[in-house]
């Protein structure tokens, strides 16, 4: 028997910031037929609407009506309509359900140490009673360090599969906000606990893939590679750029700022020690903040193990296109045909028009593959998701969750 779960999405981009929260809301409510109240709200907001966030958040909880408003702020947002970046826009999607409970949170305070702020979010999750089968997580990009936050939760509370994105602004806030109920914070950590009969199913697509052999870092200190299969690291980069067959790249080449290749080459580092493999298994992208050529050295933004091996991943439109196709069928194949009840939807800021050229590139093969079913979702600094029961923190990728009842 099918269950009842009455979820919705709208946005609206209206310049004044409560009537956009007023609006979005309204129509959310109509399109779930929901008339009383609802059980959840969230919400995700450009930062054209920053100085208001407060008033949209208490405008959202009036309309309708739910125990738990959350949410955070976005370089742009997303439903399963439209993608829309660096411009006013107002995402919100209501849920109401009597099989699927809610707990939002806002942990403030990053900076004074994520272990802490990890620790607390598992003994508030523990002292609510829920077993959580999501977390919703949305922490402040520019003080969040996902590793320490990570641990400190699951040190407390234990494994919990993590999906969302880290909070981002426009490019010139220089802060991002985290939101629940009457509360807007930054340097926080704001999000959802979910628990009841339902399962998720959670795809990653990546907008960098690896090109050339991977290669084995035979001297490292930090984020300083030093040499890779005992060469200079350096020489080794410029020998893997000339085998990239993408034009993008060569015009980054060619043209006056050498910088611009940063922007399309990337690291691949491993997700587990001994990895060896980068064209069928997962992998994390790491930016490579700049190079010494006089002494051979690479420099990435990211600690690197002596003795792992690494790839390099080339950002091209026409692979994320493949790869996002190739993510879909894969959760198609674990879907049973209209099975979707609504799903979130993280995607780099790096992705969209930036590496497209245009708007809704990636909502529109998701609509093609999961027609009707309600998603919400922001561009954020960085996507987190589970690989094989431990979560990570990606770049350059998006998250999509599919939730469908439990059998």
């Amino acid at each position: 028997m099918r269950r009842m779960i009455r979820v919705a999405t709208s946005y609206s981009g209206h310049r004044v910031a409560e009537k956009a929260a007023e609006t979005a809301a309204v129509r959310a409510l109509a399109k779930a037929g929901i008339s009383q109240s609802s059980d959840v709200a969230i919400v995700f907001a450009t930062a054209n609407y920053r100085r208001k966030y407060p008033e949209m958040m208490k405008k959202i909880k009036q309309v309708t009506g739910a125990a738990h408003v959350v949410g955070a702020s976005g370089f742009g947002v997303i439903t399963e309509e439209i993608e829309t970046e660096n411009e006013p826009c107002v995402a919100i999607m209501v849920l109401a359900s009597e099989e699927i409970e809610a707990a939002s949170f806002l942990v403030k305070n990053l900076q004074e140490g994520n272990s802490h702020a990890g620790e607390t979010l598992g003994g508030m999750i523990a002292m609510g009673g829920l077993q959580p089968e999501l977390l919703l997580l949305f922490p402040d990009a520019f003080s969040f360090q996902n590793h320490l936050f990570f641990d400190g939760l699951e040190n407390t509370f234990g494994y919990l599969p993590m999906v969302g994105g880290s909070a981002a602004e426009d490019g010139h806030a220089g802060k991002s906000f985290q939101m629940e109920n009457d509360t807007v914070a930054f340097d926080a950590v704001s999000g959802l606990a979910l628990s009841g009969a339902f399962r998720a199913e959670i795809g990653i697509t990546q907008s960098c893939q690896p090109f050339g052999e991977p290669f084995q870092v035979t001297r490292s200190d930090g984020n300083m590679i030093y040499e890779m299969d005992g060469r200079p690291a350096y020489d080794i980069f410029l020998e893997s750029l000339s085998q990239i067959e993408s034009s993008e790249v060569g015009r980054a080449l060619g043209g006056e700022n050498p910088d611009e290749v940063f922007q399309k080459v990337f690291l691949g580092v491993p997700l587990t020690s001994f990895q060896t493999d980068f064209s069928k298994s997962r992998y994390l992208i790491r930016n490579i903040m700049g190079v010494n050529a006089k002494k051979g050295i690479l420099a990435c933004v990211s600690p690197v193990e002596q003795g792992e091996f690494i790839t390099f991943a080339v950002r091209d439109a026409e692979r994320a296109r493949q790869d996002m196709r190739r993510m879909l069928e894969d959760l198609h194949h674990r879907l049973v045909p209209g099975e979707a009840r609504f799903g979130f939807y993280f995607n780099c800021c790096a992705r969209g028009e930036s590496l497209y050229g245009r708007s809704d590139e990636d909502i529109t093969m998701i609509r093609e593959f999961f027609p009707n079913v309600p998603i919400i979702g922001f561009f954020a600094y960085g996507e987190i998701a589970p690989v094989d029961h431990v979560n990570h923190l990606h770049h350059y990728s998006g998250v999509l969750t599919l939730v469908t009842d439990k059998p």
